[in-house]
């Protein structure tokens, strides 16, 4: 059998237990505003009273609502892991006509937000909505983020580590099991995480295709009873179906580190040639992929610009433009504030691994399963009553777009953190240099390709952020995707053709740099 996690190569590294003072002083002061959401979840909840609370959450209507939701979150993950997986190996290790292309194409579905896929997915037919619309869009705007990872790292996989297996007479699905899953687990494990997670808040995408969800039943008990007890027990059960998520990631993922450090360098893999049959079944999966995230979204957005009416009757562009303007300074102002935040957090996390560090590293991850709508009220809350000069200003979005997408930002940081070897830092430490000189000098230019990638994945989701931004935004201002919304709503397809159009070329820039600085 071939134990490679216990090769020289792949030792783990001894780490440290005790951060630097300044740095546990940092990741405290970053980790306590995320508390607030939750503080505001118990203290609503409180108000109800434990037998109440009881009736309410074992009701009929709950257990139809986790059916729903849980349902969602397997069909979409287990569909996008097996796409991302499959498109992963097929273009990394095989050769395949138009490999550069289809290469391109399988990241595309990030351009499209999930609400916008919907929207032009129900202007088509009314019969993509429910499960099977939600299963479809959902899914095709998942698997890039496991497409990305898991081809990252079977071009970097050594060979040498297959040659050995396979001349020992083990076979392919040995080899597979034994050596090639081990490596990939934290590439399908961060994944599956950001899915499962996004999956549990999603609510644009499933109102459209009108699937109940969780979300969408705390949007509608805020929205129509302005029930915020209720709303807050429901958020209550989300945060506890993350932490078997979040248990279920840890556990898949192990406590394997992969930084190679022995002596000589990796040799990639060949491409491989595929039979004919095979081959030709691969660039139809592929195109039918294409047609299916891609395609049919940028067909439909296409149609209503050119035959919609309302398009050229009384169109505001200025108010467009405007739009636009807001949505990518607000992006850009919280992508970086997230990453800049993410960066100790990760570095913490995996240097200096212990049980305090471990939660506060997880802490953001089951932030992220509490809806938009509950992290923008618990914010209004704290700032109406302790910070109010802050109140209807663009600080509490910024704030709650850092507690939705730092996940989003760590996973990617700690991808890049964890290839790269501790003794670097231990060099660094030996001449003298502080911790911090340490971090800007050493570690910031090893992992500049994911702190690129962090940035530029956080800063498309923040694009595509509709919840908090439709609770937190000053009522007189709107941006890409609270119009979006509202158009859709109002039935006004070929108004929201502009705004979905800007939508998806804004969001290419930071797929183009996802593909070219974090995945190659």
């Amino acid at each position: 059998m071939i134990r490679f996690l216990q090769d020289s190569r792949f030792r783990r590294p001894e780490i440290s237990k005790r951060p630097p003072v300044w740095l546990a002083l940092l990741v405290m002061g970053i980790s306590l505003p995320m508390l607030i959401p939750f503080a505001y979840i118990l203290s609503r909840s409180s108000d109800v009273g434990l037998q109440r609370a009881i009736d309410l959450v074992f009701r009929e209507r709950v257990w139809l609502l986790l059916d729903n939701t849980m349902t969602l979150l397997v069909l979409v993950s287990v569909i996008a892991m097996c796409i991302g997986t499959l498109s992963a190996f097929l273009l990394e290790r095989y050769r395949i006509f138009g490999k550069a292309f289809f290469s391109v194409a399988a990241t595309l579905p990030l351009c499209i937000p999930a609400f916008v896929a919907s929207f032009s997915w129900i202007s088509l037919s009314f019969r993509f909505s429910g499960l099977p619309g939600s299963v479809l869009v959902m899914s095709m705007v998942s698997a890039p983020l496991v497409y990305l990872p898991a081809a990252a790292v079977l071009r970097r996989m050594d060979r040498s580590l297959e040659e050995v297996s396979l001349s020992m007479g083990r076979g392919r699905a040995h080899t597979f099991w034994h050596v090639i899953l081990p490596q990939l687990k934290p590439a399908l494990s961060s994944g599956f995480l950001l899915i499962a997670l996004h999956l549990l808040v999603e609510f644009g995408a499933v109102s459209i295709l009108n699937y109940q969800t969780f979300t969408t039943a705390i949007f509608q008990e805020y929205d129509m009873a302005f029930n915020n007890a209720t709303a807050a027990l429901l958020s209550l059960v989300l945060v506890v179906i993350c932490l078997v998520v979040v248990g279920v990631e840890m556990l898949f993922r192990g406590k394997t580190t992969l930084a190679r450090s022995g002596k000589g360098v990796a040799r990639q893999s060949a491409p491989k040639e595929l039979p004919g049959y095979l081959h030709i079944s691969a660039i139809l999966f592929f195109l039918l992929q294409f047609m299916l995230g891609v395609g049919m979204p940028v067909i439909m957005v296409g149609y209503w610009m050119v035959v919609g009416t309302s398009l050229h009757s009384g169109f505001d562009w200025l108010e467009f433009a405007r739009s636009l303007g807001l949505s990518m300074s607000i992006s850009l102002g919280g992508a970086l504030m997230t990453v800049l935040a993410a960066m100790p957090l990760v570095w913490c996390a995996v240097r200096y691994r212990s049980v305090l560090t471990l939660w506060i590293d997880r802490l953001p991850f089951l932030l992220h399963a509490v809806p938009g709508i509950v992290i923008a009220l618990g914010l209004t809350y704290f700032s109406i009553h302790y910070a109010y000069p802050i109140y209807q200003t663009f600080i509490p979005v910024l704030l709650a777009y850092l507690m939705l997408y730092m996940p989003m930002a760590q996973t990617t940081l700690k991808a890049s953190l964890e290839l790269v070897p501790s003794d670097m830092e231990n060099v660094g430490r030996s001449l003298g240099r502080s911790d911090i000189f340490v971090f800007r000098t050493l570690l910031v230019p090893a992992i500049l390709p994911g702190i690129t990638a962090a940035f530029a994945l956080v800063f498309l989701n923040m694009m595509k952020e509709l919840t908090a931004t439709l609770v937190l935004t000053p009522t007189a201002i709107q941006t890409m995707a609270v119009s979006v919304w509202d158009l859709t709503l109002e039935g006004s397809y070929a108004a929201v053709a502009p705004y979905a159009l800007a939508l998806i070329v804004f969001s290419g820039i930071p797929v183009f740099l996802l593909k070219k600085y974090a995945f190659n």
